[in-house]
C-alpha cells in the first residue's frame, strides 16, 4: 500500500510504503470518532427510536430482527438486544472497525444475539433470515452525502422483509436564504475593486460548506425569510426515495437585501411518530440546541445573488441526486454549476476568504507599498495573491508559483488589471539575478498547518543563493505561539469514549487512545497494533477553524520557538514547563509572520484577557493539541517542540 506523503521543503507531494498494520494503527487512531459517539442527544434519540419500533414488533407477537447498517463500534446494536432485539445483524464495511466491534460485543452479555459482517450492505445479496428492522447512522452534514438514499432503498428492495421499520423513518432538510457579506468571501473572487472580475462571473461550484452555524455571530448575516422545507424524505418507503429530484419553492421574504448564501441543515424523526428528533438547527433557530461537529450546518452559494423584498414572493428551486444538493433563484434551468474559473476548484473556503481579506486589508497594503516601491521584487508562494498589491508600486516583479494551475490564475489576473511589470516563474531557480528584494505573506497550497508555511524560508534560502546574501527578506522573522484554553465542546472529538449508556466502549478507546491500559484478551497481533497507534498518537496535533469553537483563554499567548528567516534554516528545539489552569483542555497554535512594523498572524485578531473568549482568524486554521485524559488533572506539564531542518517539519510532545 501506497501512501501520499507532502515534502514540507519542496512541496511536492511523494509517496512511501505503509506498514501492512497501517489501516489499524493509523486510521483509527486519527479518526476522531468519539464525537459522535459521545453526541448523547443523538444516542437518546436513537435509542428511543429503536425501543418504539422493536416494542410495535413485539405487541404484534413478531419476532424483531434488526439490521445495524455502519455499525461502528456497535453501539447502536447493542442498544437493540437490550431493547429486546431477538437478533441484530450489525454490517461494516471497515474491516478494522469491524474487528472492534466484534471484541466489544464478545465482552458484552448480548454477544448471543449479534452477529457481525464485514461488508458493504449494499453489496450484500441476502441475508439468511430477513430482519424486519433497519437502524442505520449514515449520514453526513448534507444529510444524503455518505450515500443514505441507496443505503436505504437497497436495503428495503434487496435484505428485508415487507413493512419493515427504518429508524430514523424520515429526514427533512430546510434552509433559509441570508444576506452575509461575511459568508460571501468564503466564495467571491477576490478582487481590487468591488465591480471587478478577473476570472469572469464564475459563481464556484454548487457544493456544500460545512459550518458550524451557531459560531457566525448575529451581525455577520441577515435572514431572509423564515425556514423553508426543501426536501423530505421517507427511509421507509423504497418507491418514494429518487436519486434525483428537483422541487421549486416558493418564498416570502420578510426581509429586503441580497441573497449572498443559502443556510441549510436537517432533522430526523426516529420512529415516524413526531415524538422523538434530532435537530441540526443552529442554535439561533432552535428551542433545543445540541452541539455536534461529526455532524454541521451548511452553506450553499447561488449562480448568482439575487435582490430582493420585504414581503416579495421569489421561487427558490432546490434540486438534489443521489449524495448532493444545489440551490438556485428564479432559474428556468434546475442544472447545477460548476467552477469555469479553477480558483474554486483549487483553494479551499478559508483560503478564498484568506485572498479577499487580504486585498481589502489597507494596514497590509501600506506595509507593503513602503517595503517594495521602487523595488525589484521577487514575490514567494504557492496560490497567493499578495503580487497584486507588490505589483502596484514595485518597479518589477517577478512571483514563483509552482502551482501550474494557479500559475494560469495568475495569468488571468495579469492580463485583467493589465499588469506589464509582472512575470511569473515556476521554480526560484527560473528567477533572474537584477532583484533586491524577497517578499512573501507566506502561504502555500500545500500547507496543511500554519508551520508549514516554513517552506517560504527554504525558498527564501534557494533565491539567497541566485541573488546574494544581501537581498532582503519579508517577513524577515515568524515566531510561532501556543496558548492554553478552556474549549466548550472541541475536545469532546479526542475524548475517550469509556462507557456509553451503559455498554463499555473502552476497546476503541484501546485503538485510538494512548492512555488506556491494552486489554488482555487482545491477540499478541492487535497488541503490536495498538503499541504502534500509541507511537504515532503521542503529540496528534489537530488542525482546525478555530473561529467555529467556542472558548475561553486560560493563560496568555506564549512563545514556542522562533524563526529568523534572514539565516538558512537551522534545526531548533525547546523544551519547557506548562502551568495547566483548572479546566484546560487544549493549547492551540499558530504562526505571526513580522514584515516590516506589520505582523500576519494566523492566530487571533486580538489577544484576550484570561477568562475571554479569543477571536480566532476565519480565513486559516489553527493547529490544536487537544490534552491526554492523563494530562487533564495535571497542574503543569512539558512541552517538547523540535523543528527539523531536513525535513522543513515542527514536531510537539506534551507530557
Amino acid at each position: 500500500m501506497f501512501l501520499e506523503k507532502i515534502n514540507h521543503i519542496t512541496g511536492e507531494r511523494e509517496w512511501e510504503v505503509a506498514e501492512e498494520d497501517h489501516d489499524l494503527a493509523q486510521e483509527i487512531a486519527v479518526s476522531r470518532f468519539a464525537d459522535m459517539i459521545l453526541d448523547y442527544n443523538r444516542n437518546d434519540m436513537f435509542l428511543a427510536g429503536l425501543r418504539a419500533v422493536i416494542q410495535e414488533k413485539k405487541a404484534q407477537a413478531i419476532p424483531a430482527h434488526v439490521l445495524d447498517i455502519g455499525t461502528g463500534t456497535g453501539l447502536l446494536s447493542l442498544m437493540a438486544a437490550r431493547e429486546g432485539a431477538d437478533k441484530v445483524t450489525a454490517v461494516e464495511v471497515f474491516q478494522p472497525m469491524a474487528d472492534c466491534a466484534r471484541s466489544i460485543i464478545q465482552s458484552s452479555q448480548w454477544k448471543d444475539k449479534i452477529n457481525v459482517i464485514s461488508s458493504r450492505s449494499t453489496d450484500l445479496s441476502s441475508l439468511a433470515t430477513k430482519p424486519n428492522i433497519i437502524v442505520a447512522e449514515v449520514f453526513d452534514t448534507e444529510l444524503i452525502g455518505e450515500g443514505a438514499l441507496r443505503t436505504f432503498k437497497e436495503a428495503l428492495d434487496n435484505l428485508v422483509q415487507p413493512g419493515c421499520r427504518v429508524v430514523p423513518s424520515r429526514g427533512r432538510v430546510w434552509v433559509v436564504p441570508v444576506e452575509s457579506e461575511f459568508l460571501a468571501k468564503f466564495n467571491r473572487i477576490p478582487r481590487l475593486s468591488k465591480g471587478d472580475q478577473p476570472l469572469g462571473d464564475c459563481p464556484g461550484t454548487a457544493a456544500v460548506y460545512d459550518v458550524q452555524l451557531s459560531q457566525v455571530l448575529p451581525h455577520k448575516f441577515t435572514r431572509l425569510s423564515e425556514p423553508i422545507l426543501a426536501f423530505s424524505f421517507d427511509f421507509e418507503s423504497s418507491n418514494s426515495i429518487i436519486y434525483d429530484q428537483s422541487f421549486d419553492r416558493r418564498v416570502t421574504c420578510t426581509e429586503s437585501g441580497q441573497i449572498d448564501a443559502i443556510l441549510m441543515w436537517w432533522d430526523l424523526d426516529m420512529d415516524g411518530t413526531g415524538a422523538f428528533w434530532i435537530d441540526m438547527a443552529p442554535k439561533w433557530a432552535s428551542k433545543d440546541y445540541h452541539w455536534r461537529d461529526h455532524w454541521m450546518q451548511a452553506v450553499y452559494y447561488l449562480p448568482h445573488r439575487v435582490n430582493v423584498e420585504k414581503n416579495q414572493r421569489i421561487s427558490l428551486k432546490c434540486s438534489h441526486d443521489e449524495f448532493s444538493m444545489w440551490f438556485s433563484i428564479g432559474e428556468d434551468c434546475f442544472e447545477r454549476v460548476y467552477c469555469s474559473c479553477q480558483l474554486h476548484a483549487i483553494a479551499a473556503r478559508q483560503t478564498i476568504f484568506s485572498m479577499n481579506e487580504l486585498l481589502e486589508n489597507d494596514l497590509y497594503r501600506d506595509e507593503i507599498k513602503s517595503v517594495c516601491e521602487g523595488r525589484r521584487v521577487v514575490v514567494l508562494g504557492e496560490g497567493s495573491l499578495l503580487f497584486l498589491l507588490v505589483a502596484a508600486v514595485a518597479t518589477s516583479v517577478t512571483v514563483v508559483d509552482s502551482n501550474p494551475h494557479f500559475r494560469d490564475i495568475l495569468e488571468r489576473y495579469i492580463s485583467c488589471y493589465k499588469l506589464s511589470n509582472v512575470k511569473i516563474v515556476e521554480n526560484t531557480t527560473d528567477v533572474s539575478t537584477d532583484h533586491d528584494i524577497v517578499v512573501g505573506e507566506p502561504f502555500y497550497l500545500s500547507a496543511m498547518a500554519p508551520w508549514q508555511n516554513l517552506r517560504f524560508w527554504y525558498d527564501v534560502k534557494s533565491l539567497r543563493e541566485r541573488l546574494g546574501s544581501n537581498v532582503e527578506v519579508y517577513p524577515q522573522t515568524a515566531t510561532l505561539y501556543g496558548m492554553c484554553v478552556r474549549f466548550d465542546n472541541l475536545q469532546n472529538t479526542a475524548a475517550p469514549v469509556g462507557t456509553v449508556d451503559g455498554f463499555d466502549l473502552s476497546l476503541f478507546d484501546d485503538l485510538s487512545q494512548a492512555w488506556i491500559t491494552i486489554l488482555k484478551f487482545f491477540l499478541f497481533v492487535l497488541v503490536t497494533l495498538i503499541t504502534k497507534a500509541r507511537q504515532a498518537t503521542v503529540a496528534l496535533v489537530d488542525v482546525h477553524p478555530l473561529w467555529e469553537y467556542s472558548g475561553v483563554a486560560t493563560s496568555e499567548k506564549f512563545e514556542v520557538l522562533h524563526f529568523d528567516l534572514r539565516e538558512d534554516p537551522s534545526d531548533l528545539k525547546v523544551n519547557f514547563q506548562l502551568p495547566l489552569k483548572s479546566g484546560t483542555n487544549g493549547i492551540p497554535l499558530w504562526m505571526e509572520w513580522h514584515i516590516g512594523n506589520y505582523t500576519v498572524t494566523t492566530g487571533m485578531k486580538k489577544e484576550p484577557r484570561i477568562g475571554e473568549a479569543p477571536e480566532w482568524k476565519e480565513g486559516v486554521r489553527q493547529g490544536v493539541y487537544l490534552l491526554s485524559p492523563s494530562l487533564l488533572q495535571r497542574e503543569t506539564i512539558r512541552v517538547d517542540v523540535r523543528f527539523s531542518r531536513e525535513e522543513g517539519e515542527v514536531k510537539f510532545q506534551f507530557y
